[in-house]
């Protein structure tokens, strides 16, 4: 089979035309031009390039931009911390932890971006490339080098790849196909979740000597897959060499650039198979990787929550519960200060936390006692602690609800029921694309919509179940599509409930050990009227192309089989002059738009003349759209 070539590329993803015509760092030296050419006359691909710079489109578009921070491991200082919350109390004194360390501001205008980006490089925080298609943030244990139980410190390796990767001057690694996320850590818990990274260095021991297991080839959005190990042991000094290979192979490769929807390594890795990926990566280095005995295996669950000793003597960190990763700029700023009075340093966890590091045992109650007069108590149950939600509304415009209020409505309804439902995590998430991680916790929730027969929209969720972590490591599925918060509460109450009197000692083992019948059964309160799936193909309008469909992001048309062209038509007649939006004057799908049956791109198919059957998935997406996972 011929390899694609750069000009079928060009032509078929316009993301890699826009980065060919225009290196994305380049659009730096152009700021001052596109302010003052004000931003409704800015091009969209000079929009898109900004993304290299953190910046976002917030929701609607227009003219405010997200800012996303880049913290490597999720390491700051007080001077940092205070930066950033003196930038987001400018900011409507508002910011967001996320699941990857990183912090994100919004209200962000075009004008006021080379002011702050001005300060974050005098606080030493601005690193290129946290969003786009680059090294994403390089994430770690968020207390590494301190936690009692950790296998060895991996401080040098994490500054190693994020100095190297966050450098502009290594300009072929901000040219990726798609966007790349690496993990490195020797915590024993994988609280640092490898198993969905597209490259993971897994620390561990082998025969006495420190060093790493390496996965590719995981990763979420709405095909999950969990990372392969491709049974070599790296030793930590060759790290950034491993990682530079493994991006080398899947960049290089064109026809990874060829479907922007399936650039992503998981579907290479998919394509090529595990092994032949390894003898890709042993021919690359410079030295022969030893083979791995057997893969390290994650000794429980545990993201570091509460108040714990450190491995060095006399001191403590403190993890601080923030809930669904809200935070005002007074409250970054005083926690800055109060961290900066007693030396200590901050560290961001995938859990949308911040930990204090450093603690004196004489000191804990002091903090403790300052970090409630900033509106933090330590004293929450576990599963408010650690549940994630993702950015949603009001801000992604690929959100179809409000994932992170949706949370904390659900988390009040199930406390007060319950008190304290236990170690049972909910991750919720506003769109497919996951960042919440609605596929592996315990609980997921993602955002959809009701459509009623009398016209009426209303927000609904899917609830997922069978997802795990770490020891208990799996891809959930969708149990219950289309639930109303409403009935979404009651059946998570029936199930926890069910759970409890059945006094198995994981949620993740009473879910995996019953039926998906017996689930809904429960979950209805015996009642099995509940239909799991839905008849006819499946369609999702991706991002800002829902407001084509009145805001509805999936949508089902009744049919055994049919052409793309006759869906167009079917839904234009649900929704009119949808058809007008899509084909151009030659009938044809606008180069702006593409779209995939079940994740096959219809240009390398048969185009508008393409078969469709029942049971398919069609998503449209704008061509030159991105995620913001």
């Amino acid at each position: 089979m011929a390899k694609v070539g750069w000009e079928e590329i060009y032509k078929k993803n316009p993301r890699e035309r826009l980065k060919k015509e225009k290196h994305p760092l380049d659009i730096i030296y152009e700021l001052d031009n596109l302010i003052k050419r004000g931003y409704e006359d800015v091009p969209e691909e000079d929009l898109v390039r900004l993304q290299w710079y953190g910046l976002y489109h917030d929701k609607p578009r227009v003219g405010t931009f997200l800012l996303r921070i880049k913290i490597p491991a999720g390491k700051l200082s007080p001077h940092q911390l205070l930066a950033i919350g003196k930038l987001a109390k400018r900011l409507n004194n508002y910011a967001e932890l996320t699941t990857r360390q990183d912090i994100q501001l919004h209200y962000v205008k075009l004008q006021d971006v080379p002011q702050i980006l001005d300060e974050l490089k005098n606080a030493g925080l601005f690193k290129v490339g946290s969003c786009g298609d680059t090294v994403r943030n390089i994430t770690c244990c968020p207390v590494a080098g301190v936690d009692e139980e950790e296998i060895f410190d991996v401080s040098e390796c994490i500054e190693s790849l994020s100095s190297f990767f966050s450098n502009p001057h290594n300009r072929e690694y901000f040219d990726l196909p798609r966007k790349f996320k690496i993990t490195l850590s020797a915590c024993p818990y994988h609280c640092n979740y490898p198993e969905f990274h597209d490259l993971a260095f897994v620390g561990t021991l082998k025969n006495g000597k420190e060093g790493f297991a390496v996965w590719v080839g995981g990763g979420l959005s709405s095909t999950p897959r969990i990372a392969r190990p491709l049974g070599i042991f790296v030793e930590p000094e060759r790290v950034l060499e491993v990682a530079k290979a493994v991006i080398d192979i899947w960049r290089e490769d064109p026809e990874n650039r060829k479907s922007f929807v399936r650039a992503r390594i998981k579907y290479f890795v998919d394509r090529i198979g595990v092994e032949k990926f390894r003898d890709l990566l042993i021919e690359r280095l410079t030295f022969s990787p030893e083979l791995m005995d057997k893969e390290p295996k994650p000794i429980g669950k545990n993201f570091h929550e509460g108040i714990r000793k450190q491995k060095q003597e006399g001191f403590y960190y403190i993890t601080v519960p923030i809930p669904v990763g809200r935070i005002s700029g007074d409250q970054l700023i005083g926690i800055a200060e109060l961290a900066g009075e007693r030396n200590l340093e901050i560290r961001l966890s995938q859990r949308q936390n911040i930990i204090l590091v450093n603690v004196l045992e004489e000191s804990i109650k002091d903090v403790v006692k300052g970090l409630e007069n900033l509106g933090f108590s330590l004293k929450v149950n576990k599963a408010r602690y650690l549940s994630i939600a993702c950015t949603s509304d009001p801000f992604c415009n690929y959100s179809v609800g409000s994932a992170k209020e949706t949370l904390l409505e659900i988390l009040d309804y199930l406390e007060e029921k319950f008190g304290d439902i236990g170690d049972i995590l909910i991750g919720s998430d506003g769109c497919p694309h996951a960042c919440s991680h609605h596929w592996l916790n315990d609980i997921g929730l993602q955002a959809t919509y009701i459509r009623h027969p009398d016209g009426r929209v209303e927000s609904g969720l899917n609830i997922i179940l069978r997802g795990g972590y770490g020891k208990e490591v799996g891809i959930g599925k969708i149990l219950v599509k289309r639930a109303t918060i409403e009935e979404t509460k009651i059946y998570l109450e029936n199930l926890i409930r069910a759970y409890k009197d059945s006094r198995v000692d994981s949620f993740v083992k009473f879910v995996r050990s019953l039926s998906d019948e017996e689930l809904l059964s429960i979950m209805k309160g015996e009642k099995k009227d509940m239909e799991c799936e839905e008849k006819g193909i499946k369609v999702k309008m991706m991002g800002p192309l829902t407001k084509l469909t009145g805001g509805i992001a999936e949508i089902w048309i009744d049919a055994k089989s049919i052409t793309i062209k006759e869906l167009i038509e079917n839904i234009d007649k649900l929704y009119p002059g949808f058809r007008k939006k899509i084909l151009n004057e030659k009938g044809e799908i606008k180069s702006s738009i593409n779209v995939f049956v079940n994740e096959e791109d219809i240009k390398f198919l048969k185009g508008i003349h393409t078969e469709i059957k029942e049971g398919d998935e069609v998503q449209f997406i704008l061509a030159l759209a991105g995620g913001v996972s």
